[in-house]
C-alpha cells in the first residue's frame, strides 16, 4: 500500500474549476514530479496537500489514515517555496533549529541535529550567519535543511530552484534530491521545467487545467505519449493531426520524395526542416544542403488520442 494516496482532489474557485479530481499514490523515498504551465493548479495541489488549503473535495490517505481534518502541524507534509523565507532575525543555526523546537525536542537532541544538518550541506562554518549575509543558493540549503530536519511525513517543494543560475540549480538539485533519496521521503516536486522533472523523479505528471493528461514513469510519457495533449506539451516538431512522428524515428537516406528547406548546425549533428508527404524536422549527423532532394525511412508513427 502507498504510503500516500490523493484520491479525486478537485476544488473550485469562484465557481471556476481549479483541480478535478486528481489522484496519485506515492510510496516512502519516491519522487513524483508535476509538470504544468501557470495557472494549470500546481500550487493549490500542494497547498491542500500541505493542509493550507483544507475547503476541497475529495481525500488525502497517509498510511492508510484519511488526514483530511488533521491539522497542518500534525501532518507534517512540508512545503518549502520558491523563496527560501528564512527568519531575518535569526541566525543559521537557528532557522535550521527553529522545528525541532517547535516540536518541543530537547535542547542536547537539537543542538546535534542542527549541526549534523548545517555539515549535510556544506555551511556548518556559517552557522552564526544571518541570511542577508550568505548566498541565494545557500538560503536555499538552509531552506532545505529546515524542511527536512522535522522528519516530514512528505516533502514538498514548489520550483524551489528556478529563481537559481543554471549551474548554482543543477548542483542543488542534485544535492536536494540525493538527502530525500537518502532520508526516504515521498516528494512531490513542482516545476515548468520538463526535463528537470524527468531528470529527478520516480514517476511525473502533467497536469493542464486541473487535469492530469498524464501520469506514468517519465520513460513511459516520453517514449509513448498516449493522447494530443500530452505529446503537444513535450514535443514542438512532427504532431500531425492526431500523429506523432519522433525525430529519433526519421532517418534520411537517398531519395526524390523530400526537400530541405532549412538547415541549423548543432555542433555534432544538423537539424532540417523538410518537406514532402508531411512537414518534418529531422536530426542528422550528414551535411546537405538548403534544396537538396532527399527521402525518409519513418521507423514508427505514434498515433495519439484525442484527449
Amino acid at each position: 500500500m502507498a504510503d500516500i494516496r490523493a484520491i479525486d482532489i478537485s476544488k473550485k474557485f469562484n465557481d471556476k474549476l481549479i483541480l478535478d479530481k486528481i489522484s496519485f499514490k506515492l510510496n516512502k523515498g519516491e519522487v513524483l514530479s508535476i509538470v504544468g504551465r501557470s495557472g494549470s493548479g500546481k500550487s493549490t495541489l500542494l497547498k491542500i496537500l500541505a493542509g493550507i488549503i483544507n475547503n476541497y473535495d475529495g481525500d488525502v490517505f497517509f498510511d492508510d489514515n484519511n488526514i483530511k481534518s488533521l491539522d497542518i502541524r500534525k501532518r507534517k507534509f512540508i512545503l518549502m517555496f520558491q523563496d527560501a523565507e528564512l527568519f531575518p532575525h535569526m541566525n543559521i543555526h537557528d532557522n535550521v533549529a527553529f522545528g525541532l523546537k517547535m516540536q518541543g525536542e530537547k535542547s542536547d537532541f537539537i543542538e546535534k541535529e542542527t549541526n549534523i544538518y548545517l555539515d549535510l550541506v556544506g555551511l556548518i562554518d556559517h552557522k552564526d550567519k544571518y541570511p542577508n549575509q550568505i548566498s541565494g543558493g545557500e538560503r536555499q540549503r538552509v531552506s532545505l535543511i529546515r524542511s527536512l530536519i522535522v522528519k516530514p511525513n512528505m516533502l514538498l517543494l514548489d520550483e524551489p530552484f528556478s529563481a537559481l543560475d543554471e549551474s548554482l540549480r543543477a548542483n542543488l538539485r542534485n544535492e536536494t534530491f540525493n538527502i530525500i533519496k537518502e532520508h526516504d521521503i515521498p516528494t512531490l516536486f513542482v516545476t515548468h521545467d520538463i526535463n528537470e522533472a524527468v531528470e529527478v523523479s520516480d514517476k511525473m505528471a502533467i497536469l493542464k487545467n486541473g487535469k492530469f493528461i498524464a501520469y506514468d514513469k517519465p520513460r513511459n510519457i516520453y517514449e509513448n505519449p498516449k493522447n494530443l495533449a500530452t505529446a503537444k506539451f513535450i514535443f514542438k516538431d512532427n504532431i500531425i493531426d492526431n500523429m506523432l512522428i519522433k525525430k529519433s524515428d526519421i532517418e534520411i537516406v537517398a531519395g526524390n520524395s523530400y526537400q530541405i528547406l532549412e538547415k541549423i548546425y548543432r555542433g555534432d549533428y544538423y537539424t532540417y526542416k523538410i518537406h514532402g508527404k508531411y512537414s518534418l524536422f529531422v536530426d542528422s549527423r550528414n551535411e546537405y544542403d538548403i534544396n537538396d532532394r532527399i527521402d525518409i525511412r519513418i521507423r514508427n508513427k505514434i498515433i495519439l488520442e484525442e484527449k
